[in-house]
């Protein structure tokens, strides 16, 4: 049985396992150092890392913001092992049915098969990927913003509210200065 298990900080005995897979699944570019994840642990209530777990052992993890209108997913990974045993749909359906906001989430453009297939998971899934163009910031200091795409599983409320959503990504999440569309500006 899958569950999620909410992590406080990082004395927490699994954030160590979060940590090691955070920094495998994801390139230095499209995530925070442990002091950048760690700050937002500590000081930012929107923010909320969590690991999955399956009979009580480690399988992945699930970071997200709540905002007011909706859910951001900012990272979601399942250990190498168990990728491509189902883990992910229920970890997804799991979080999904937990939470009454729509949910939104950036993929890497579909430009490789990977990419190509992560996409088509979340498809099946029931979520979309939005037509608008965008760009994801750098988690910290000085770096070239990456060129992405959105999903949601409430593609009416995204679009409309497009410009919102990136925003609060923008401004609260990565903490640039968002302004239309201008570039953004670092804090």
């Amino acid at each position: 049985m899958l569950t999620l298990k909410k992590i406080t900080g990082i004395s927490d005995p699994l954030f160590t396992n979060l940590y090691n897979l955070y920094t495998l699944a994801f390139p230095p570019d499209e995530r925070r150092t442990w002091g950048g994840l760690e700050h937002e642990l500590n000081y930012e209530k929107r923010f909320c890392a969590q690991v999955l777990l399956q009979d009580n052992r480690f399988v992945g993890l699930l970071n997200y913001w709540t905002f007011e209108s909706f859910c951001y997913i900012e990272h979601f990974a399942v250990v190498p092992t168990l990728r491509g045993q189902h883990v992910g749909t229920e970890a997804m359906e799991l979080f999904k049915s937990k939470i009454n906001l729509p949910i939104i989430f950036e993929v890497e453009l579909p430009d490789n098969p990977l990419a190509i297939r992560r996409i088509k998971f979340y498809e099946r899934l029931g979520y979309t990927v939005l037509p608008q163009s965008y760009s994801q910031p750098p988690y910290e200091g000085e770096g070239s913003l990456i060129q992405m795409k959105v999903m949601s599983n409430d593609p009416h409320f995204a679009n409309k509210h497009f410009d919102m959503i990136k925003e609060n990504l923008y401004n609260r999440v990565y903490h640039y200065d968002y302004i239309d569309d201008k570039e953004p500006d670092r804090e």
